[in-house]
C-alpha cells in the first residue's frame, strides 16, 4: 500500500487533459496492479482474526421454565491473543444472554470478560473470551501506534456490515484518516480523542478493527455521523489503539469487572484568550480538589502537553482509565502551581449506566428546562421555559445543574434518570450554580404537556 499515493498521482496526471508531462499509461497500470496486490496481501493476512458478532436475547417463561434465545443485534471485532481474547464495542454485546463470533474457522461461543461501560463516562470497549479452541488466529494489539497517524494516512476497516460477514469472511473498506482528536457520542457512549475516517463504516461494523496500510491494528470502529439514518456518510469514528491499550492491560486482569474512564471532578471552560482551560466548578471530595486544584485555576499543561482549551484537556486526560496519574500545571493569579494526583473510579452518584426505573412519561415530572452535557460531566441549561418550574425558581440559560433531590447529577442521562422517580406536581430540591455561586430552591415539577408548552 505504500505505492498507493504514487499510483494515484500517476493515474491523475495521465488522465489530466493537456498535462505538461506525458505519463506512461503502462507504468500507471503497473503501479495500480501493484497496489491491488499489496492490499489483497495485507487484507488476507489479518482477515482470519476478524469476527462477526451475534448478540442473542434470552426470555424466560416463569410459568413453564422455557427459555427462548433470539438474535437481537450484530457487530464485529478482532481476536487479539492466541488464546482467544477478542475486542469489540460494549454496545454490540450489551444485554446479551448469548454471544457468538463467526470467523473463517467456524462459529465460536464467547463470554463477556470485562468492559469499560461504568463510570462518569460510558466507555465502549469490551473484551470477550472465545471458547472452543486453545489456539486462534490473532492480530498483535501491541504493534499499532495511532499517535503516528496523521490526516491523509491510508487505513482500511474490516467487519460485518449489515450482517454480510456471517460466513466468517469479513468485508473490507478502504479510506483515509480524516481527522484526529475528535469527540463523538451516540446512545450514551462517549468517544474521546477519537480517530475520524472516511473508510465506510455501517451498522454491523461496530466493534470491528481499523488497520493502517501495513495491517497494524490502529483503532476500534464504533460510531457513525449521518443525517440519513444509520448509514455511512463518510464520517466514522474509531477509538484509537493507543487509548485502547491503556484499557486492555487492565481489562485482562478484571474478569467479570469493568475498568472505568478516570474521574477527576473538574468542569472546565476555554479561556477567552484560548491559552488554557479554566476551572468553572470542582466536585467536592474529587481527586483534583483533594490535591489542591481550585475554582478559577487555569490549566495550561497536562501530562506534559500544552493545554489551550478544554478540548485539549479532554483529549489528554479524558482518554485515561481510572488509576492513571495526572500532573497538571495551573496558573493561579500570578503564580504557577503543579498538582499531581491519581484518577479514580467515579462516585456512585456520578456513574453512567441504565436509567433509573420510575414513572411512565405521561406521569413524570419535568423541570421546564432543556440541558446538555459538557466536559467534565457538567450539565448546563440550554433553554429555560418561560413560566416553567425552573424559570419560577430563578434558573437561567447557562446555569449549571448540580443536584436534583439531593443527588449529584453529571450528564443528561443521569438527570433524566433522576427525574423519572418524580411525578408531575412533586416538590423537589434543585441545586445549581452560576459564575461559581451556588443556589438552591424547592420547586414543583410540571407535567409533560406543560414542559412542551402545550398547557400552562
Amino acid at each position: 500500500m505504500r505505492r498507493l499515493l504514487a499510483g494515484f498521482l500517476v493515474w491523475v496526471a495521465s488522465a489530466a487533459p493537456g498535462s505538461a508531462q506525458e505519463v506512461d499509461p503502462e507504468r500507471a497500470r503497473a503501479l495500480v496492479d501493484g497496489l491491488q496486490s499489496d492490499l489483497q496481501e495485507v487484507i488476507a493476512k489479518v482477515a482470519p482474526a476478524v469476527g462477526a458478532v451475534t448478540n442473542y436475547a434470552g426470555t424466560l417463561d416463569e410459568k413453564t421454565g422455557k427459555v427462548d434465545l433470539r438474535p437481537r443485534g450484530q457487530g464485529s471485532g478482532l481476536i487479539i491473543t492466541r488464546d482467544g481474547f477478542f475486542l469489540t464495542n460494549v454496545h454490540v454485546v450489551t444485554g446479551a444472554s448469548r454471544i457468538t463470533v463467526a470467523i473463517e474457522e467456524g462459529i465460536f461461543e464467547a463470554d463477556l470478560y470485562a468492559d469499560s461501560s461504568e463510570g462518569y463516562v460510558k466507555g465502549d470497549i469490551a473484551l470477550l473470551k472465545l471458547r472452543g479452541k486453545k489456539r486462534f488466529p490473532f492480530v498483535d494489539w501491541h504493534k499499532g501506534d495511532s499517535d503516528r497517524l496523521e490526516p491523509g494516512a491510508f487505513v482500511f476497516a474490516m467487519g460485518n456490515p449489515y450482517g454480510h460477514a456471517m460466513d466468517g469472511k469479513p468485508v473490507a473498506t478502504v479510506g483515509i484518516v480524516s481527522g484526529k482528536g475528535r469527540a463523538a457520542s451516540e446512545r450514551g457512549y462517549f468517544y474521546v480523542d477519537a480517530l475520524q475516517t472516511d473508510a465506510e463504516i455501517n451498522p454491523g461494523n461496530s466493534g470491528g478493527p481499523l488497520f493502517d496500510s501495513r495491517g497494524r491494528f490502529v483503532g476500534i470502529n464504533g460510531l457513525i455521523a449521518s443525517r440519513q439514518g444509520r448509514s455511512n456518510s463518510g464520517v466514522g469514528f474509531a477509538i484509537p489503539i493507543n487509548q485502547v491499550k491503556l484499557f486492555v492491560r487492565r481489562l485482562l486482569k478484571e474478569e467479570g469487572g469493568s475498568v472505568q474512564y478516570g474521574y477527576h471532578g473538574l468542569v472546565l471552560a476555554t479561556t477567552p484568550k484560548e491559552d488554557g482551560a479554566v476551572v468553572r466548578y470542582i466536585q467536592p471530595g474529587s481527586p483534583a480538589m483533594e490535591k489542591g486544584v481550585r475554582w478559577r485555576d487555569v490549566i495550561f499543561k497536562a501530562k506534559g502537553k500544552r493545554i489551550n482549551n478544554r478540548s485539549d484537556f479532554v483529549n489528554v486526560v479524558g482518554r485515561l482509565p481510572a488509576g492513571s496519574v495526572v500532573t497538571l500545571s495551573v496558573r493561579r493569579g500570578r503564580n504557577v502551581k503543579v498538582f499531581r494526583f491519581k484518577l479514580t473510579d467515579a462516585p456512585a452518584s456520578n456513574r453512567s449506566g441504565p436509567p433509573l426505573k420510575g414513572y411512565p412519561l405521561s406521569q413524570r415530572g419535568f423541570l421546564g428546562a432543556e440541558y446538555a452535557g459538557a466536559d467534565g460531566g457538567a450539565v448546563l441549561l440550554t433553554r429555560v421555559l418561560p413560566g416553567g418550574p425552573a424559570a419560577r425558581a430563578g434558573m437561567k440559560t447557562g446555569d449549571e445543574l448540580r443536584k436534583i433531590g439531593g443527588q449529584s447529577v453529571t450528564g443528561p442521562t443521569l438527570v433524566a434518570g433522576l427525574l423519572k422517580s418524580f411525578r408531575s406536581g412533586d416538590a423537589v430540591q434543585v441545586t445549581w450554580s452560576r459564575e461559581g455561586r451556588t443556589q438552591q430552591r424547592r420547586l414543583t415539577l410540571c407535567s409533560l404537556a406543560e414542559a412542551a408548552g402545550v398547557e400552562r
